[in-house]
Parts: C-alpha cells; structure tokens; sequence
C-alpha cells in the first residue's frame, strides 16, 4: 500500500493585480497555506508527495519567492517531495531552476526534470512529465508505457496539463483514457484549478483560489492505494485561507435587502472573503433601498478582505409615463443642489443628511433610470 499528498499550482509569486491594494495581502497568504500543507502531509503520515507543475507563477518572480518557497518545501524533510516544471514555470535555460537559491533545497526534493521512469520504492513507480516550454499542443504523457506483464508495482503518473474534456484548443493536451491506455494506477495532474476526478485522471486544484469563479478549488489531496489494480481512495482535504465569493442578489425592495444581509451572515467571518458584488436593481424604484444598500457596501468595504462592487445592472427605462411629469428631472436637480453644499426645499430636503458618496451614488442611479435623458 502507498498514501501520498497530491498538490498542484501554488503559483508563488502571483500578482494578484486585480486585487489592487490587498495584492501582497493575497500573495502571503499562499504561503501560510503551504506550510499548512506541510501539516497536512505530516499529520497523515504520507510516503511522499507530488506537486504536479507550476510551483511558481513564471520563471521571473523574483528571489525572495524562490527563498521562501524553498524553505517551505525544506519543511517536508523527511518526506520525499516530487515536482515538475509546469507551463507557468518550464525547465528551460534560465529558469527558476538554475538559480543558486534553488540549490538550496534538501535532498528529499526531487525536481523531476526528464521523461524517465523514477523508482520511488521495489513497490511504487512514477512517471513524470516535465513541461520545457509554455504553450504546446503535443500530449505531455505520450511517453508513459503500458505495463509489463511481470510489473506487480503500484504505477503513478505526475503531468500537468489539460484532460480534453476541457476544451477542444488544449495547451498540452491528455486522452481522458491515459490512465487505461498506459496501465497508470493514478494520474497526478496540474493545470486546472479545481478538483476534479474521472476515474484515476484526477486534478488536485490550486491550493489557494485565484480570482472567482473556480469552482472547488482550494484542496489538496490525501490519496491511498492498496495495490496494482486497485481503485485509489482519495480523501479532498480543504486547505485555503481566502474565499472567493461572486454574487448578484436581485434587489427590488428593502425585504430583498433582509434576504441578501441574511445571506451575507451566513459567509461569516468576512476577513478571509473576497467579495464580487454586482447588484441587479432592475426593478427597484426604492429610494430607501437604494440607501440600504449603500450602507451594506460601506460596511463590507470595512469588514472583508476584499470587495469589489461593481455598479448596480439596471435597465433604462422605457418611459416615466407612470411617474409625474418631470418629476426625474426635479429630482436630478435636488441631488445636485446637496452635492453644492444647498439645502433644498421639498420633498427631498431629507437626503440632504446623506454623505456626498452616497448622493454622488443616487445621481449616478438615477441618470441609468431615466435613459439618458437627463443632461
């Protein structure tokens, strides 16, 4: 029997660009995570564990990445470690894998740089797939083959690359059926961000999300195998420190805004959440709702990770013949008066207490209603 960790695609280095300020926040992060990945890998008293390509983001992050990493993997020690060079990191003159820091790692880590079979035991063989270049067509497990009559040893596969169930265009595309068509007992892979398992083809996902939108990712992977044959018992075990959240709530009244803070609770604590909130104010007319909402983006702005709001989808409307004449426009005019410091009179003279934001907000809410035509 063997048990190992299977990861992939901690991408140190990440630029996280389109976090803005949180960027370094969310590139430290991945190192916490990694060394609870050391926890992991020695709590369950794995026999090694494989790290399936694109350790790095590319090959120019800079050395302060690479030193860290490598301290992380020194962790390990005594457990055997295997890696391969990935599209985001390939071995080729130059990279990250010639650098003197590099050389610094411990000789459990085993940089698997050729497409050879690797004995790691009489009763446990693996074939890595090392990438040499960033973009290629050309299957990256064509090499692996079948087994010998006479070979009783568990086979393990480690590639990095896309099952083509994925997409018809694949950068270093792999059969579905490589585990059968090569005899592999588990195929360790790389390259997608999310769990995913058909049969003994099974991605691990990235350690840490991305950006949103992925889908289960965040995991490593505890797997066992009894025997050659055998089918892998494979334990997800969830490891991330930030959350990825999109949503679009559908906001027509103040009870729609209960339902969304509802559900807002329920993602706490929102310290480890980026946030993607995109309103769906098609059908709100509610001045009130509008101000609630507001005050529920200021308090995430203060209270999560990250939050990125994007401005409420609103549909122009066709025509106010249900409103009073004019009455858009005289409106447009009292916002404007509050944002000039004025004090109008009317029936809008209550918003004058709002802050600048929040006005400079409704104004903007209020153009997209009328379609325009306001000036």
């Amino acid at each position: 029997m063997v048990k190992f960790l299977h990861t992939a695609d901690w991408q140190m280095g990440m630029k996280a660009l389109h976090t803005g300020e949180k960027a370094k926040d969310v590139r430290f992060k991945r190192f916490e995570t990694a060394k609870r990945i050391v926890e992991e890998a020695k709590a369950a008293n794995v026999d090694f564990v494989l790290l399936a390509g694109d350790t790095f983001e590319d090959n120019t992050v800079d050395e302060v990445v690479v030193k860290r990493t490598v301290d992380i993997l020194n962790q390990f020690d005594p457990i055997p470690v295997y890696i391969i060079p990935g599209n985001h990191d390939p071995f080729v003159p130059g990279s990250i894998w010639d650098r003197d820091i590099w050389k610094q790692i411990g000789s459990h880590v085993s940089l698997l740089t050729e497409a050879v079979e690797y004995c790691h035991s009489d009763d446990v063989v693996i074939y890595p797939c090392p990438l040499t270049q960033k973009k290629s067509g050309l299957d990256p497990t064509l090499w692996i083959p079948k087994r010998t009559e006479e070979d009783p040893r568990i086979r393990i596969g480690l590639a990095h690359g896309s099952l083509d169930i994925i997409s018809e265009d694949a950068n270093f595309p792999i059969p579905l059926d490589r585990p059968e068509q090569s005899d592999l007992d588990y195929l360790a892979l790389g390259d997608w961000h999310s769990y995913y398992a058909v049969q003994n083809a099974v991605y691990s996902g990235t350690m840490e999300p991305t950006g949103f939108g992925e889908k289960n990712s965040g995991n490593v992977l505890i797997v066992e195998i009894k025997t050659a044959n055998s089918v892998p018992k494979i334990d997800v075990r969830r490891i991330n420190a930030l959350t990825w959240i999109d949503i679009s709530p559908d906001i027509q009244d103040s009870a729609d805004l209960a339902v969304f803070e509802s559900e807002l609770k329920k993602l706490d604590p929102l310290s480890s959440k980026l946030l993607k909130i995109t309103p769906i104010l098609e059908e709100c007319s509610d001045i009130v709702a509008f101000q609630q909402l507001e005050t529920i983006r200021s308090d995430l702005l203060e209270k999560s990770f990250f939050l990125d709001w994007d401005d409420p989808i609103i549909q122009p409307m066709v025509g106010d013949a249900h409103l009073p004449e004019g009455i858009l426009s005289r409106m447009d005019e009292v916002l404007a008066d509050i944002l000039e410091g004025k004090i109008p009179t009317g029936p809008g003279k209550e918003f004058a207490i709002c802050d600048n934001t929040t006005v400079s907000r409704a104004r903007q809410i209020l153009h997209r209603l009328a379609g325009g035509r306001l000036s």
